[in-house]
């Protein structure tokens, strides 16, 4: 039975609807126009809903921006009426510079600008190496001293020695009162296989040196040797790029020579990269422990952690730190404490735990921003407060895995501390007035009697005894100083003799001079050999 359709909207003569039986093909059309009304309809209304919902989910970002521009324009609005206004003509670059230090500087310490010559000297300081002469110097009296030259070095190949004075460097003077270590370093570092030619004062002669600028290593591991029976030293600087390359190889060399026990040295290590010091935590520790974590409102938690290789999983540990360690250091010191895999020994860490990432810049400089803070496996955040916006955690204590506590208010609080300074109040002070006249003066005496002392300095010391605190008393000016310094004499000749000895003994030659009689040592070998 055919559908029956208001066909016409019609009226008979009689004025009632007429219905009439449509054609099939009527009825047809019909159903499909009714539909595509529907479906018409349907979308209209489906894409009408889903732009409100797409609106709405971006309107808190559209209104953010518009916020943001709104700021920026005020920004804009202060530089361009302090450019044009003020009673003195600013350059624009400084303005600039004012603008990004006075946003920095409300951040944290550690987030900040690096300008292209900057990021240049950072770079080679991390990367193991650089291309340059070859020594390691000193400035004194406007003229550049070398003090140490490298081992296998361009300077060494030319027969360059410690003392010599580099009075001109490629025909260009290079002395007097604007000479510094940013420039000196520009110009004695540069590609490798340049020719430099330099000229260089020795006692009375002036000798002309041709030099081929050369890789120059720049080792984070200064000493390692066998300190006693079978316990085995390391002295570890920094952590670059070939950190992890060194201490396995270093490690190896004390094993094979009877090593079962180390004492790992980070005092005074700044840190440097993180991976190079999750690669040598994880020397010591067991397989899948957790060596650190970052944590930051817009980076991702990442936690690292310890695998099965290793090559001194077992064995006595005793790890130094002191007020100077930061960031990289006491990320290891932490793990090797919350896992209570050797014992720390020391002063209080820096307390440096803040995740840098480095951006670089279209001006060619970069920007070093804190984007999270680290973690040590127990919890323990270990950067301090820096500011009065900046917290902790609200937990102070934590515990190790074998349940000691272990406290979180910034930094690496060693298990056992170190109290007393080996030097007095007084001694501090007189040093630190005096100590660029000290240091000169070593210089000289170092420079004076070379040959003597590299003979055999301890005999010379004892010999020279007198003479050297003559040096030191004669910067005393007041009568109250007088009076005191002589219960201090033995003190401080020790310190102007190792400054003296910094001038003509090589970095490994000194660390074991300074060990033979170093309270941290002392400490740790008394540990470790019980043990």
């Amino acid at each position: 039975m055919a559908e029956l359709v208001d066909a016409l909207d019609s009226k008979s003569s009689s004025g009632n609807r007429v219905w009439v039986r449509a054609p099939p093909w009527v009825l047809n059309f019909k159903l499909l126009m009714k539909e595509k009304s529907k479906l018409f309809v349907f979308y209209k209304r489906s894409f009408w809903l889903i732009s409100i919902v797409f609106f709405l989910s971006l309107y808190p970002n559209v209104r953010n921006k518009f916020k943001t521009s709104d700021k920026l324009n005020h920004i804009e609005e202060l530089y361009e009426l302090v450019l044009q206004n003020y009673q003195n003509s600013l350059p624009e670059d400084s303005l600039i510079f004012f603008l990004r230090e006075g946003l920095l500087e409300n951040l944290d310490p550690f987030t900040q600008y690096i300008s292209k010559e900057e990021l240049k000297r950072i770079n080679e300081d991390f990367s193991g190496d650089f291309y340059g002469i070859g020594v390691q110097f000193t400035i004194i009296r406007d003229t550049v001293m070398v003090v140490k030259v490298i081992k296998d070095g361009p300077s060494e190949k030319a027969n360059i020695i410690p003392g010599d004075r580099i009075i001109s460097v490629n025909s260009e003077n290079f002395t007097g009162p604007e000479i510094n270590n940013s420039v000196v370093m520009k110009k004695l570092r540069g590609k490798r296989g340049q020719k430099v030619k330099i000229s260089i004062l020795r006692k009375d002669n002036v000798l002309e040196k041709i030099l081929y600028r050369g890789e120059i290593p720049l080792n984070s591991i200064e000493s390692n040797y066998m300190i006693k029976d079978d316990i085995g030293y390391i002295k570890l600087e920094k952590f670059s790029s070939t950190t992890f390359y060194e201490f396995k190889n270093a490690i190896r060399d004390l094993k094979r020579i009877g090593a079962k026990k180390l004492i790992l040295d980070l005092r005074n290590n700044g840190g440097g990269y993180l991976q190079q010091a999750v690669d040598v935590t994880n020397e010591f520790l067991d397989d899948n422990l957790e060596i650190v974590s970052t944590k930051g409102d817009f980076r991702k938690q990442k936690t690292y952690f310890s695998s099965h290789k290793g090559s001194f999983k077992k064995g006595e540990l005793v790890v130094l730190i002191n007020e100077n360690s930061a960031s990289a250091s006491e990320i290891l010191a932490g793990a090797i404490q919350d896992h209570d895999r050797g014992i720390i020994v020391g002063k209080k860490s820096f307390g440096k735990g803040l995740v840098g990432e480095q951006i670089n810049l279209r001006d060619g400089g970069a920007l070093r921003i804190t984007v999270a803070k680290y973690f040590t496996p127990s919890g323990r955040c270990i950067q301090k407060p820096y500011n009065s916006f900046d917290t902790l955690n609200d937990v102070k204590e934590f515990r190790t895995k074998k349940g000691r506590i272990v406290f979180s208010d910034g930094g690496i609080t060693p298990d056992i501390l170190i109290l007393e300074d080996t030097i007095s109040d007084f001694e501090s002070k007189f040093w630190s007035r005096n100590y660029n006249i000290l240091y000169e003066k070593a210089f000289d005496f170092a420079d004076k009697y070379r040959s003597d002392l590299l003979n055999n300095y301890q005999s010379f010391f004892r010999k020279n005894n007198e003479n050297i605190w003559t040096e030191i008393i004669s910067l005393v000016d007041d009568i109250e100083t007088k009076r005191k310094i002589n219960n201090y004499k033995k003190n401080l000749q020790t310190l102007f003799e190792n400054m003296v000895l910094n001038q003509i003994l090589s970095t490994e030659d000194i660390i074991y001079h300074y060990n033979k009689d170093d309270e941290y040592i002392n400490k740790a070998l008394e540990i470790i050999s019980k043990s």
